[in-house]
């Protein structure tokens, strides 16, 4: 009897929980990796190579789109294409399609190893009960050995819970588990040593300094204002806080969209809020703080974690 792997699982499990998939659809810049995740999912469904020199527009009304109720996204963004699949994304959003992202992924993710035990159920149901603590705290504190020193307030910010599973107009990525907010602009001052992973794939060889003061980037390592440069227009105010939630991840693997849900760690972002503060930017440069002590009202966090 054919056994469904585990990523086979957890994508059918994401997609389908909230609505049955009458038409799948696979979207992809990648058609050989594309055709083997196919082939693990065991399923029939078309794949459409998204090319990147049409419009949007005329992209997501073509008669595959229009007849797809779930797409899975298969991309590997880099820094010139990742505007327009998130464009792209916007337009599905719009016709009620539910959306899977898996970015950047490679032959890691198809491992059973990788999942690990620990059930998408038990990750929901711990980030909703983080949520309902978070909804009452006011103020943030963030520290870690390496040197990490920040503080903010929360009061009154609206959390976003990313537990995998997909919902109409949501963005859900694999492998998910996550809380996010953005932290009031002017309260956000300190300084934060990152050590995990930087958007999109940067894992720094050493850890990086970076200096806040009332919400703005004002100081930080050379390599990384030297890489948010490359980014028209500059990026340098707050725009996320948000909590890992998934233990089954516990070690970088290069991949943002996989070490910002790693269980116990945090991360912020400059860019983009998400429209749940004042930032607006077309970009959103995620960095990753591993193993951080956080303190909500001057009390420490413990034992959130889904199975601690």
């Amino acid at each position: 009897m054919y056994r469904l792997p585990k990523v086979g699982q957890r994508i059918l499990e994401s997609l389908a929980k909230k609505q049955p998939i009458e038409n799948l659809l696979l979207l992809t810049d990648n058609l050989r990796f594309g055709y083997k995740l196919k082939e693990l999912l065991n399923i029939t469904c078309p794949i459409l190579s998204v090319p990147l020199n049409i419009s949007v527009i005329y992209l997501a009304s073509s008669p595959e789109i229009c007849r797809a109720t779930h797409i899975i996204e298969l991309y590997s963004p880099t820094l010139e294409n990742s505007i327009y699949l998130k464009e792209l994304r916007q337009e599905l959003f719009d016709q009620g399609k539910l959306v899977l992202a898996l970015w950047n992924w490679d032959e890691r993710y198809l491992e059973d190893d990788f999942w690990g035990d620990l059930e998408y159920p038990v990750i929901s149901t711990a980030t909703e009960s983080l949520k309902k603590k978070l909804s009452s705290v006011k103020k943030v504190k963030i520290t870690s050995e390496l040197g990490t020193d920040i503080s903010f307030s929360i009061e009154g910010r609206r959390w976003i819970t990313a537990d995998g599973y997909c919902e109409p107009g949501k963005l859900a990525q694999l492998p998910d588990g996550e809380i996010y907010t953005c932290p009031i602009e002017e309260t956000f001052s300190g300084q934060i040593v990152v050590d995990g992973t930087v958007s999109r794939l940067w894992l720094p060889s050493e850890p990086l300094k970076l200096e806040f003061e009332a919400g703005v980037l004002v100081a930080g390592s050379h390599e990384f204002i030297n890489r948010i440069r490359l980014y028209a227009g500059g990026v340098c105010n707050i725009g996320e806080f948000a909590i890992g939630m998934n233990p089954t991840i516990n070690k970088p693997y290069n991949n943002i969209s996989t070490d910002e849900k790693e269980g116990g760690s945090v991360h912020f972002a400059i860019g983009d809020s998400y429209n749940l503060g004042l930032t607006k930017s077309i970009y959103h440069v995620d960095f990753v703080i591993r193993k951080p002590k956080i303190y909500l009202d001057d009390h420490l966090l413990q034992h959130y974690l889904p199975g601690a």
